[in-house]
Parts: C-alpha cells; structure tokens; sequence
C-alpha cells in the first residue's frame, strides 16, 4: 500500500496540473517520455458484472525507442507518474510492478526502431501447485494468503490483513494452484486477489464498495459543496 503526500495532494487541488510518466527497469535504468511512445496498463477483475473468486493478472504494454543497452528475460518493469505544476513535482508513485513476457522490434513511419513490450504481474507466479513446509494440514485463511504470497515472493497489501478477520478455516490444499486457492479464499469475503500499485498481494471485496449516492465528488473523493451543502446530480 502507497500513500501520496500533502505536496500530491495540494498540486492535485490546483487547476493547472498535468502528469508525467516515466518507466524503470530495473538493473536496465529509467526512460522519461521522451523515450517513450506510450504504456498501457490492463486489468479485467469485473466483467461487465461484480465476479468473486477470482485471483486476476494485470497487464502492460510499452512502446518504447528501442534502448542501446541489452534488457533481460523477465525484467522487472515499474511504471510510474507524478504529478507536477509549473513550480512544483510530487513524488514519484507506483503504478505496478511487472515483468517482461514478449518484446519485438518494429520500424515506424519515420523509420525509427520501437520496442515493444508485453508483460505481466506477480499474480501469475500463483501458477504453480501448492507446496508448502510449514503448512502441513488446516490453516487459517490468513495464515494460507501470508504462506501463498511467501512462495510467490510478494508481500501481503496490509488492506488484506484489515479485510481478512472471519478466521476461516482453509484445508490442506492438495492438488491447487496457489491461484485456484486465492480464488478459494476470495469466494469466502466476496471478492477477489490482485495486484497491488507497488507489487503486494492484495485482496479486493465487493462489501469494501461505498453506499451509492448521487452526490457530486472530486478526484479524492471528497464531496463537493456549494456554501457548505454537497451538490446532488
């Protein structure tokens, strides 16, 4: 879990902001935007309807001036933004954490070479089967997501641990994916496991939405009022 600072949060408040992308690779460097064409982050946890019991691997991809240096198999990419005004930048935040699956090289219009680049999340190192040598028999839903994230190598998002109190009994998973078993647990808190913006294992549920309203909101949710009444649309 990332937090944003008062600066973030007072440049966000002013009418003339913009923000900046830049990619870091790690052991490769950073790329601003002027050596990149574009990045596009995907992740498809709803589909067209709340869907629980899911376990759900982002996407990214990167066009991108193909760089003089060599960038290895499965590198760890990092996009990030920040976001500035003409006298002040905030910090740089995470946008997820990923790794490369597929690269090629195009030529475009201008005859310049693109790299282009496909990857994804942690969430698919949940594909192996579930082997464990501390968890030996029935677990506690927690201690099973703190063990999955273990072998997967991630941390677990602290909103999860806040979320994950019932104490629900988990069976010896013998013959699951660490996936199928994260969708097990999910189903259990009407939700599902991501990703989270710096990497951790984060579980999302349908009973953390907010009530619906009509009120009129700003970009940190905050309501808008109009001489101090919050303005219904």
């Amino acid at each position: 879990m990332q937090t944003t600072s008062a600066l973030y949060k007072q440049i966000l408040s002013s009418n003339s902001h913009w923000f900046e992308t830049r990619l870091v690779i790690d052991g490769v460097g950073t790329f601003g935007e002027e050596e990149l064409f574009g990045i596009s982050t995907n992740i498809e946890m709803f589909h067209g309807s709340p869907t629980i019991g899911s376990a759900v691997s982002s996407e990214i991809e990167v066009k991108m001036l193909q760089p003089s240096v060599d960038i290895p198999q499965m590198a760890t990419l990092r996009p990030q933004v920040r976001i500035c005004t003409a006298e002040n930048q905030s910090e740089w935040l995470s946008q997820g954490v990923y790794y490369i699956d597929t690269r090629e090289t195009v030529r475009s219009e201008s005859n310049v070479d693109i790299l282009v680049i496909h990857g994804y999340d942690a969430m698919l190192k949940a594909e192996q089967m579930f082997v464990s040598s501390t968890i030996l028999g029935d677990s506690t839903d927690i201690d099973m997501v703190n063990e999955i994230a273990r072998i997967m190598g991630v941390a677990v998002d602290e909103r999860t641990t806040t979320l994950m109190t019932m104490g629900y009994t988990v069976p010896l998973p013998t013959g699951y994916t660490l996936r199928e078993v994260l969708g097990y647990i999910a189903s259990m808190y009407v939700g599902g496991f991501v990703m989270s913006d710096i990497g951790e294992l984060r579980l999302v549920s349908i009973l953390e939405m907010p009530s619906e309203t009509n009120y009129l909101i700003n970009e940190d949710d905050d309501y808008i009022t109009f001489g101090g009444d919050r303005i219904l649309v």
